[in-house]
């Protein structure tokens, strides 16, 4: 069989085709690979600690993994760190949590306890008669 051939007529080459195919392939890999960022002010959330603020190991703690966070994200992301009582009382993060009053909280789950008696399971473990910091120093030192 010959092939004919109509005159002013293009056929079409499957070489264009594939190579068609690959760019638009290729054009919407790249679309979807790429994270949508918007690049503008940093993020700041309203962190309330169940600790005063000064000389506390907790607060300190807090402190800490607040400028982890700034660190880490390159300063897009900031954590407002208040103390105690600064929103709300300390038995009420969890729920200023909930309700989108703080954004986040530290404080210890036993503080649910009037919630869920549960909750103390979670967040309290033997303290063999120390204080909170004696039982901090303790934890650090036995696991050195």
């Amino acid at each position: 069989m010959s092939k004919k051939t109509i005159k002013g007529v293009k056929t079409p080459s499957r070489r264009k085709f594939f190579k068609a195919a690959a760019a638009t392939g290729a054009a919407a890999a790249a679309t979807v690979a790429m994270p949508n960022i918007a690049f503008g002010a940093p993020k700041t959330l309203k962190m309330q600690a169940a600790w005063p603020s000064g000389a506390n190991i907790f607060f300190e703690m807090a402190g800490d993994y607040a400028k982890m966070v700034s660190d880490m994200s390159g300063g897009e992301l900031k954590i407002d760190l208040q103390p105690v009582g600064s929103v709300v009382k300390t038995g009420e993060i969890g729920q200023a949590v909930s309700s989108g009053v703080l954004d986040m909280g530290h404080w210890v789950t036993a503080y649910w306890y009037g919630k869920n008696a549960a909750a103390s399971l979670f967040g309290t473990g033997p303290s063999y008669g120390m204080s909170s910091q004696e039982v901090m120093g303790w934890d650090g030192v036995r696991w050195r």
